[in-house]
C-alpha cells in the first residue's frame, strides 16, 4: 500500500516538474534562459540541446546573451535560435550572440497566456489519470481482502488531498507566468 502511494508521489512530481519546465520554455515579458535551454541545435552532424553548447544569461531590460563553449558553433547556435521561431531577434557578435525580445502585443499575450492555460490543463489530465489508477489500485486491494474498508477511504481522501495540493501548485505557477506576461 505504501509502495503504491510513493510511487503516486513520485509519478506526480514528475509530472509537475514537467509542468514547470514546459512553462520555462514559454516566452514572457522577461528574458529567462529557460527559454532557450532546449531549443535544439544541429552542429557538426548531431542535434543537442542549446545548454549542452553554451551558456545562457539575462541581460537587462530584455536580452539574453548566449555565450559558446566553441566560438566555431555561434553560426549554429544563432540559426537554431531563429529555426525556433519565439518571436525573438538574433545578433551574432562574434564572441556571444545577443537574443533581443520585443515586447509583446496584446494579442500575443493572451495567445500565449491561452496556451499556459491549456499546458495547465493537459498536467491536470495527467494528475486525475494517474489519481484514477491509484484508486482503482486500493479498490483491488480492497476487493482481494488486502486493506479493510476504513483504510480504503483514509487512503483515497489522502491521494484526493495530494491531488488538491498539486492542482493549487499548477494554479499558482499559471498565475506567476500570467504576472510575468503583464509586466
Amino acid at each position: 500500500m505504501e509502495q503504491l502511494i510513493q510511487q503516486f508521489k513520485n509519478e506526480v512530481g514528475k509530472s509537475l516538474e514537467f509542468f514547470k519546465n514546459e512553462l520555462s520554455g514559454i516566452r514572457s515579458n522577461r528574458p529567462h534562459p529557460g527559454l532557450l535551454e532546449n531549443v535544439k541545435v544541429e552542429y557538426y552532424g548531431s542535434t543537442m540541446p542549446l545548454k549542452q553548447m553554451a551558456n545562457v544569461q539575462v541581460s537587462l531590460p530584455n536580452c539574453l546573451i548566449v555565450q559558446a563553449w566553441d566560438k566555431g558553433a555561434l553560426p549554429a547556435l544563432e540559426k537554431a535560435i531563429q529555426a525556433a521561431n519565439l518571436g525573438v531577434s538574433t545578433a551574432n557578435e562574434g564572441v556571444h550572440i545577443r537574443v533581443v525580445l520585443p515586447s509583446l502585443s496584446k494579442e500575443r499575450r493572451d495567445e500565449i497566456s491561452a496556451l499556459v492555460k491549456r499546458k495547465a490543463e493537459e498536467s491536470r489530465i495527467n494528475l486525475r489519470h494517474l489519481r484514477d489508477d491509484v484508486m482503482k489500485g486500493i479498490q483491488e486491494m480492497f476487493d482481494d481482502k488486502k486493506i479493510g474498508e476504513d483504510d480504503k477511504f483514509r487512503r483515497k481522501e489522502e491521494i484526493q488531498k495530494l491531488i488538491e495540493d498539486f492542482n493549487k501548485q499548477i494554479d499558482e505557477q499559471v498565475k506567476k507566468k500570467e504576472e510575468e506576461l503583464n509586466q
